[in-house]
């Protein structure tokens, strides 16, 4: 059987959600399947990972509109940046015309990409085509390839005000068009496959697979490295931890207001690890304006590499997200040895177990007082993080990527 696998997340330098999903799925299916061929389709050059086998191949989608398209694109981000800080009519106008172009190029740059990966398809005659990232999906195809695709969330339809317009408007047209003409999707959450089912109505089979923490990535770091990362990033306290991106979604504001009516909150830092994501002006500005923003520290992006000791270092993680298609960050942190205290809702509770303190995300004081509660109490914290590296063995990417290469051979 010959999969051709999209993996354009992996021409980025910098790896974050679906790009870390890719990249451990295909370390495993290189090393698990000896059966099938595979393509690996990316934009650009593939990074993170050594194709080994003969049976892979890696096919790049990398052309001079796509390029233009990017330029454009970085320059309108640019652009948007410059007039928060400096609005001025003139930039105003500019920007409203290079949105305007980037969409143009955006759309012609879609149906070429499609044309691209149809002709590719039906060249290699590859049986299935599995799609990781809801943003490079084909329009169409040109020979009776089999269509699988990963789906990771519906915050398009169930959080729509926490997305940029663009974004949304995306989603909405084509992704639920793409899902339905799926022979298989795999969520990676039983929540969300709940979701997608009874919000959208949808008939495509759906397998639920989970994700998994990375054992070599993530694992309690030795005390003489979490001091060396500590001193590295500025971190001069104890602290609490938060690893995502920071956007609306992930309720950073609300977890700033309970840091601030926490109790001893001057002994510890509060300690934000993530690349900055859509309209988050409004949380530095509160940062900026708040009695306790020499506590806090923000770090930016962190590789990979990194994470093990700050979440080991942690005297907890704070993941207190409104929504999440699996909450990975709270799995990592458990990997870690680090308590967590995350969300009730969504698809949390299934990667959490009793292994967490679980709160309305939405319960600033509720929040405030289970930092509290983990804070003061030595013996219930280490009982919390036992919990956490225990639960966190019922995860692992060998699993996931067996479940989806065995969900895969059912479409032959």
């Amino acid at each position: 059987m010959r999969i051709a696998v999209e993996a354009h997340a992996l021409s980025q330098d910098k790896l974050t959600g679906v790009g870390n999903v890719v990249l451990h799925y295909l370390n495993e299916l290189q090393r698990l399947d000896k059966a099938n061929e595979y393509f690996i389709y990316t934009v650009e050059d593939l990074k993170h990972v050594t194709i080994a086998s003969t049976r892979w191949r890696h096919v790049s989608f990398d052309y001079l509109l796509k390029r233009i398209h990017g330029r454009v694109s970085e320059a309108w981000l640019r652009l948007k940046s410059e007039n928060e800080k400096n609005k001025s009519v003139f930039r105003s106008i500019r920007i409203l015309w290079c949105r305007l172009v980037k969409i143009i190029l955006g759309v012609m740059d879609d149906l070429v990409y499609s044309v691209k990966v149809a002709m590719s398809l039906r060249k290699n005659r590859v049986d299935i085509y599995l799609g990781t990232s809801t943003y490079f999906y084909p329009y169409f195809f040109l020979s009776p390839v089999k269509k699988a695709g990963i789906l990771y969330d519906l915050v398009w339809e169930l959080y729509p005000g926490t997305m940029e317009f663009g974004n949304k408007v995306r989603m909405k047209l084509f992704t639920l068009r793409n899902m339905k003409k799926m022979d298989l999707l795999i969520s990676i959450s039983e929540n969300t496959k709940k979701d997608a089912i009874e919000l959208l109505g949808l008939k495509t089979r759906i397998d639920a697979i989970p994700l998994a923490a990375e054992p070599s990535i993530f694992y309690p770091a030795s005390s003489t490295v979490v001091s060396s990362m500590k001193k590295k990033y500025g971190i001069t306290k104890k602290y609490i931890l938060s690893v995502c991106t920071l956007e609306p979604r992930k309720n950073l504001t609300a977890l700033l207001q309970a840091f601030r009516i926490m109790q001893g909150r001057r002994d510890y830092q509060l300690v934000l690890v993530g690349m900055t994501g859509w309209v988050i002006s409004d949380l530095f500005k509160d940062i900026a304006s708040s009695d306790v923003r020499d506590n806090i520290l923000i770090t930016g992006y962190v590789p990979n590499s990194e994470l093990a000791p700050l979440y080991t270092g942690a005297e907890l993680f704070a993941f207190p997200s409104l929504y999440e298609g699996f909450g990975l960050p709270v799995l990592e942190a458990m990997q870690c040895g680090c308590p967590v205290i995350t969300s009730n809702s969504s698809s949390i509770p299934e990667v959490a177990g009793d292994a967490a303190i679980m709160v309305d995300p939405e319960d600033i004081t509720g929040l405030a007082a289970s930092m509290e509660k983990v804070l003061k109490n030595r013996a219930f914290r280490d009982s919390l993080a036992r919990k956490g590296l225990k639960r966190s063995k019922l995860f692992s990417w060998e699993k996931s990527a067996r479940a989806l290469l065995q969900s895969l051979e059912t479409l032959k």
